[in-house]
């Protein structure tokens, strides 16, 4: 059993995908002259905004600074109703709780509407740590984050295993030593999780429980 678990946020505890893909359509149409599909964003999932924006104006990267209150705004408006816990979440938290492990955050979004997610689905008492990307200076899929994380719960590595649903999550949780776990209820195309060569894969926050519980529940991933 698992001393500590870290989650990802977006697309690990609560499906933000339809948040984040319009919220990047709506401010990457002005610019581009288009709407970007679904496909093209997905590859930017797991790390800053900022960055991911940037992605798409490589060769202009001072309008980002344009870009991201239009896409706060939308997001902000759009929060609640676009925004749900991903399936199984909270039974799982209370199994995970139940059994003394300690539980936090590692994401690459902002504090302010990370902890306001976890308020609006009543998850905040949960977490004994929550790193967002404010936290450090370098974010996924460096160690950085993780590895503040496993700090802030008083762990070490080997005692923490952490879940994403991207290959920065993964990538991340490997350069930090702990073992790595990919959500197969991602909405990345799940040859690009299996890319990332995570230790396991779960299909459901039930199995992942189960894996953290006993080491059952999982399906063994690629393995270094």
């Amino acid at each position: 059993m698992f001393a500590g678990v870290l989650f990802d946020f977006d697309g690990t505890l609560v499906d933000t995908t339809a948040l984040v893909l319009k919220s990047f359509q709506h401010t990457l149409a002005p610019y581009l002259g288009r709407v970007v599909e679904p496909e093209e964003v997905y590859p930017y999932f797991g790390i800053t905004l900022r960055d991911g924006l940037a992605a798409f104006v490589p060769d202009r990267t001072e309008l980002v600074e344009e870009m991201l209150p239009r896409y706060r705004r939308f997001s902000e408006e759009y929060f609640d109703d676009l925004v749900r816990p991903c399936p199984g979440v909270r039974e799982g938290l209370e199994q995970l709780r139940a059994a003394g492990i300690k539980l936090g955050i590692v994401t690459s979004r902002v504090r302010d509407t990370t902890l306001y997610g976890l308020h609006l689905f009543d998850l905040t008492g949960f977490f004994q740590a929550v790193v967002t990307m404010e936290d450090v200076q370098s974010h996924k899929p460096g160690p950085e984050p993780v590895r503040h994380g496993v700090k802030l719960l008083q762990l070490t590595p080997p005692e923490v295993t952490m879940i994403g649903d991207s290959p920065h999550d993964i990538l991340a949780a490997k350069a930090a030593g702990v073992t790595s776990v990919a959500a197969g209820w991602s909405k990345v195309p799940r040859e690009r999780l299996l890319s990332a060569r995570p230790d396991v894969i779960v299909n459901t926050m039930a199995e992942f429980t189960r894996f953290c519980l006993d080491g059952q529940g999982g399906i063994e991933g690629r393995r270094q």
